[in-house]
């Protein structure tokens, strides 16, 4: 039976994965986030976690399939490059899906919630560290559980937000107190530095926001959560 390893959270990624299977092939899957297994079918073989060059490499050594598909979102370069690369180093066939919406693929390839009850869901069921990018909106008040150290509020750098932040529980070192806008180098210079696997954004209908932190995000594999309706 062929064997088939396929990349991404996307939509794309589970219609081809249901496909593959109604075709008989066994579908092996790779994903980024604890969020984007629970959207596949129970049962379904998947890898979890974001994955380097060698990482990439290890998994598909490990699987074995008989050929790769990247249905990753249209902003992961850096894996579909290591896609194309391991493909070629193992001598492999793989394929990209095509998605006919570019521009506005990054709708569904983030975690869509609309109350504060959900928010704090992800964040628990996220075990990276984490940067809320709130601002001007009201601070969470998480659970005592929370684990804090992994929490980086980025708020307005006004005494009374670091206060707020500080009376909430988050570590003092952790509050990011910044005025925007936000440049891309900037942005992706924070994930590095704060080693960030998952954030939290208001709705980015502004387009300047949306490509000074979500793109960014989903080009780096970092797990975006966002606040609004899709």
């Amino acid at each position: 039976m062929e064997r088939v390893l396929i990349f991404g959270n996307t939509p794309e990624s589970r219609h081809t994965a249901r496909m593959l299977r109604q075709r008989g092939r066994q579908v092996f899957m790779s994903v980024t986030s604890e969020y984007a297994r629970s959207l596949l079918p129970p049962g379904t073989m998947c890898h979890v976690g974001k994955l380097d060059a060698a990482g990439m490499l290890a998994l598909v050594r490990e699987v074995a399939p008989n050929r790769l598909v990247d249905a990753t979102h249209p902003y992961a370069v850096t894996a579909q490059e290591n896609i194309r690369r391991t493909a070629e180093e193992l001598g492999l066939p793989w394929e990209r899906v095509h998605f006919e919406d570019i521009e506005d693929a990054w709708r569904d390839s983030v975690e869509w919630v609309d109350t504060h009850e959900a928010i704090i869901a992800a964040i628990q069921r996220e075990k990276g560290n984490m940067l809320l990018g709130i601002g001007r909106d009201p601070l969470l008040h998480l659970p005592l559980e929370t684990d804090m150290t992994r929490l980086f509020p980025r708020v307005t750098p006004t005494p009374e937000a670091v206060a707020a932040c500080l009376q909430l529980g988050y570590p003092k070192g952790n509050i990011i107190a910044m005025d925007g806008p936000f440049s891309r180098e900037l942005t992706m210079a924070l994930f590095d530095q704060k080693n960030i696997t998952g954030v939290v954004v208001r709705d980015a209908t502004d387009k300047s926001y949306l490509h000074e932190m979500v793109v960014p995000a989903l080009e780096k594999g970092v797990h975006v959560v966002m606040y609004g309706r899709k």
